[in-house]
């Protein structure tokens, strides 16, 4: 004769695995802390694609060698990537029109997740403002309708607050 496993046991166990599985079902890889396969603190004059651009010593900024430049599959005016104390901290992409902007939104959001609008934001008008606060990275996204002008900021959390503390040298 088979013996039954009591209904509250069982109940015990699947609670017991419950958040074991949620983990497992929600984990996606994130992607690596970076641009473009760069990985943030590197130093950019050992990636033969860039070309340094703007010398200054503790500020340093590089620009792709090849060009025109494209983000998202869309040409933008330029991509710029900046290094201080010879450390990848910060890219600063800008671009116009609205078609492009809304497939560089797009991408952003099919990458890391869809926009959480803060209070105060501006998602329509004359001046949209998104955000994304990763665990390493900090991605701003502004557009302005007239003059149909972007700026993408992706940067590095723990290295961008560097670019504050050099302003406040001055």
């Amino acid at each position: 004769m088979a013996r039954r496993v009591p209904y509250p046991v069982l109940l015990l166990v699947f609670f017991l695995w419950l958040p074991e599985l949620l983990i497992a079902a929600n984990t996606t890889p994130s992607p690596k802390p970076g641009f473009q396969g760069i990985p943030w603190g590197s130093a950019l004059a050992e990636f033969s694609q860039l070309v340094l651009v703007e010398p200054d010593g503790r500020v340093d900024i590089y620009a792709y060698k090849e060009g025109p430049p494209k983000f998202a599959n869309e040409p933008v005016d330029f991509i710029k990537l900046y290094a201080i104390d010879a450390q990848f901290a910060r890219v600063m992409i800008r671009y116009r029109n609205e078609k492009t902007h809304n497939r560089i939104k797009q991408t952003l959001e099919s990458e890391f997740g869809k926009i959480r609008h803060s209070p105060g934001s501006m998602i329509r008008g004359l001046n949209q403002e998104y955000s994304w606060r990763l665990e390493d990275t900090e991605i701003s996204l502004s557009y302005r309708e007239l003059g149909e002008r972007g700026l993408l900021t992706i940067q590095s959390r723990i290295l961008a607050p560097r670019f504050l503390e050099l302003l406040s040298d001055h």
